[in-house]
């Protein structure tokens, strides 16, 4: 792909953030209702980037290598990132939200389902389904993203792959809206994440699913599916280079020991960046045919551990910090011996959640019973709620999903 990916053409950007050598390529409104002579130009002096700004609130820019794009974007989001400590606010509650993210989440892990399997029958499929459900999941996150977040532990072994795209995609909009992506690049993430593993439906049923540990020559044909999604994805004129090389590049490394071009960190996009974090966290938290589910504190020490050779450094941090080491809809013990499932983190208290009991200190069920850590809530013995460890979904027999179908956790 490194050959055919020479630039990005027309990419909006804020006036805010334009900076000398910049080519202007359209502005926010007609060239005749502008002072300019000429239609499209580089910036080439500081009353260049002046008379822009005092003209636009953005422009479109073409940019003419990955390179120079790379750098663009991690200028505005390091300086979002420093903006961003005090996190925004959601728009509406949980129990306002959760219904309508509950069926965008159906109707897109229908979708999802429905594409892998024309793939996997050699037939085309359409991106206008895929561009709508991240619009939906876009729309939701920014209206309070603990929904999606929240059905996001609920995960089916058996739907895995679908699920497992559709996750990394809600999760890739979510950290994105917090490191400051504008909704443009929103929808290029969301999208890319959301078809990153198209190319596992051309893998032989029987080594993408073996519950056992593949074989040297399994692992090779396994390592194809980043080259087959980049072919598939191809063939779709309409869908963005940053989505394709989503498809193609997740599984580089920041050392250069990835798969299947061994690029080197320069080389590896932001966005793919974002997204190969995000999809080793989903995986390793989730149940599948040859591996257990872990715990979202497991899945940070790998990910922290693997940092600077496989990940890089700074958004693996920003991401643990991000989503904190108590994610809503985690299933979390407490020290008293009561299990239940955090409904709400407080951004200034992240270690002191809202936590919904659903069983007693003998982890009977039938007991349910709110416990608000940042108030400092009090067992009946005089002790102190606090969390004693983090569980996996489905420990103790508990299901998310029981909760959320029943309402339980809305009525909290």
């Amino acid at each position: 792909m490194a050959g055919q990916y020479k630039y990005l053409k027309k990419i909006k950007v804020k006036t805010q953030n334009l900076h000398l050598g910049m080519y202007i390529s359209e502005l926010d409104k007609a060239w005749s209702e502008s002072a300019f002579l000429f239609q499209g130009f580089p910036i080439e002096t500081e009353e260049d980037l002046q008379a822009v700004r005092n003209e636009c609130e953005w422009v479109y820019v073409d940019f003419p290598t990955r390179e120079d794009y790379h750098v663009y974007l991690m200028t505005i989001s390091n300086a979002k990132i420093k903006s961003n400590h005090v996190p925004l606010r959601p728009k509406n509650e949980l129990s306002y939200e959760l219904p309508k993210a509950n069926n965008h989440y159906k109707n897109s892990t229908t979708m999802v389902k429905t594409i892998m399997h024309d793939i996997m029958h050699d037939e085309d499929f359409e991106l206008a389904p895929v561009k709508q459900a991240v619009e939906d999941c876009i729309d939701s996150i920014l209206s309070n993203q603990d929904a999606l977040l929240l059905l996001s532990n609920i995960k089916n072994a058996d739907e895995y792959t679908a699920e497992h795209c559709l996750r990394v995609a809600i999760m890739a909009i979510a950290f994105g809206k917090y490191l400051g992506l504008s909704q443009d690049e929103l929808g290029y993430i969301g999208v890319g994440a959301m078809l990153h593993d198209v190319g596992k439906m051309r893998i032989p049923n029987e080594i993408l699913n073996k519950p056992g540990k593949l074989t040297r020559e399994e692992y090779r044909i396994m390592q194809k599916h980043s080259e087959e999604g980049y072919k598939i994805l191809q063939q779709k004129p309409l869908l963005s280079k940053i989505a394709i090389d989503i498809a193609y590049s997740h599984h580089e490394r920041i050392d250069g020991k990835g798969y299947p071009r061994k690029l080197d960190s320069s080389q590896i996009s932001y966005f793919t960046k974002i997204v190969s974090i995000i999809d080793t966290y989903d995986a390793i938290t989730s149940e599948r045919v040859y591996s257990a589910a872990k715990a979202p504190a497991v899945a940070f020490k790998i990910l922290q551990e693997n940092t600077s050779a496989q990940f890089d450094e700074e958004l693996t941090y920003k991401f643990v910090e991000w989503m904190g080491i108590y994610p809503v809809g985690s299933l979390v013990e407490m020290r008293t011996g009561e299990v239940g499932i955090v409904t709400k983190v407080y951004p200034e208290q992240k270690l002191k959640p809202r936590v919904l009991l659903v069983t007693d200190e003998e982890k009977c069920s039938g007991y349910e019973k709110v416990v608000n850590l940042s108030k400092m809530a009090v067992h009946s013995n005089g002790e102190l709620y606090q969390i004693k460890k983090v569980h996996p979904n489905g420990a103790f027999g508990i299901q998310l999903d029981k909760y959320v179908k029943e309402g339980l956790v809305l009525q909290h």
